[in-house]
């Protein structure tokens, strides 16, 4: 939920339970002020009946009961229900009955007087809240909204800014400036932040750039000297071990140009995009691997289709070489394994096992590779970062004994 729809909702939440709440009271103090009201004439007419007793004149006055002989010292006052015969219902009514000592005889005057039901009352006080309920709903409501929303505009703006930022882009972070204390506090912060990540992601890359390239040195050197090493008379333990360095160094070497590429891949270090037949790329990638498969006796089948594509042509010889040799390495001999490629979208399918880990970390370096596995560990993530440098997207499924990598294409012309 959004802040500003919540901020609206906890106004209106807030407000009608007030509102309900004043409703209640506001009956409560009406009802106390009218029957005190009614009280006070009702005390003031009874005193005019004594006073026409008193004078001998007749009682002319319409709802005044009065009973003589009857001497009661305790006044009542309440409200009374008497049937009207003209609207064949009930209606309500306010009684005061008192006992007074008038010429030496004793008096009973009961006065009543018609008032409006409090069910009525309370109806009429209801409709009202439900009125400025939905006043407020209409009107309240929908100018916080609009004001909240003129508030907030520079940070929302501020946001869309931050979500399409990225240091790789090497770009100023221009933030739109806001007369609120609180947003400009904060885009002080930000700014303060992506500076102190600037530097920060500067001095990976080029730690990153600088360790790869200074490694590479090394293993040229011991690579040399392996190769004299292998020159020398060995008996068989020593040129076992000899082997073993051999196939390390190579697998050392291939994770330090792995991590090489990803690297520059992370931060964008590639040329434009140029346009590219990306049919005739699988199809001669395909044709370099065709002995690879038949050493394996591998069934390959493919439905190439023409499609064009801006892209980079390097990049698209390593996602298809990678995937490739990962759908050859991980299909056992004499396997079904195919490759297809649509205008939309570049699948390669081989069956296999099931997964032995999360494919949640299928494209993660180094976290997608079993104990039986020859790989670096690091294809699969250059595969994926490479798709991300083009704006495609990569998905994996499995099915009825297959693995399906399918890589879906943007940029077709």
């Amino acid at each position: 939920m959004k802040l500003l729809t919540k901020t609206s909702l906890h106004y209106l939440w807030v407000s009608g339970v007030l509102l309900l709440a004043s409703c209640f009271l506001w009956f409560v103090l009406l009802k106390r002020d009218i029957s005190a009201e009614i009280k006070e004439q009702l005390e003031l007419e009874a005193e005019l009946v004594i006073h026409e007793i008193k004078e001998g004149n007749p009682i002319n006055f319409p709802l005044v009961k009065i009973e003589q002989g009857q001497n009661n010292a305790v006044k009542i006052f309440k409200d009374t229900v008497i049937f009207d015969p003209l609207q064949q219902k009930n209606e309500d009514y306010y009684l005061l009955t008192q006992s007074r000592i008038i010429n030496n005889r004793p008096y009973r005057i009961t006065v009543t007087t018609a008032h409006i039901g409090w069910a009525e009352y309370f109806k009429a006080i209801m409709y009202m809240f439900v009125i400025l309920v939905s006043l407020l709903i209409c009107g309240g409501v929908g100018v916080n909204y609009l004001i909240s929303k003129n508030i907030w505009r520079p940070f929302l703006k501020n946001m869309a800014i931050l979500k399409g930022f990225s240091l790789a882009k090497n770009q100023d972070l221009a933030l739109v400036k806001s007369d609120i204390n609180e947003f400009e506090e904060l885009n002080a912060v930000m700014t303060d932040f992506v500076t102190q990540a600037r530097r920060e992601y500067k001095s990976l890359q080029e730690f990153s750039e600088n360790a790869s390239h200074e490694l590479q040195t090394p293993i040229s050197i011991i690579r040399a000297r392996l190769e004299s090493i292998s020159q020398l008379p060995l008996d068989t333990k020593a040129a076992s071990y000899l082997v073993d360095a051999k196939q390390s160094l190579d697998r050392l070497s291939k994770v330090n140009k792995g991590l090489l590429l990803l690297a520059k891949l992370e931060h964008d270090n590639f040329p434009d995009l140029q346009r590219i037949s990306l049919s005739v790329t699988v199809t001669d990638i395909i044709d370099q691997f065709e002995e690879l498969f038949n050493s394996k006796r591998l069934h390959l089948k493919h439905d190439i289709q023409p499609v064009t594509i801006n892209a980079s042509p390097h990049l698209v010889n390593i996602m298809v070489s990678n995937l490739l040799s990962n759908m050859r390495n991980h299909t056992e001999p004499g396997k079904f394994v195919a490759v297809a490629l649509s205008p939309d979208k570049l699948m390669f399918v081989n069956e296999g096992k099931l997964l032995t880990f999360s494919e949640d970390a299928l494209f993660t370096r180094f976290k997608n590779k079993d104990a039986a596995s020859t790989g670096i560990g690091l294809g699969l993530s250059i595969i994926k970062q490479i798709c991300l440098v083009h704006g495609w997207v990569i998905n994996y499924g499995y099915s009825n004994g297959r693995h399906h990598f399918t890589v879906f294409l943007k940029n077709v012309i």
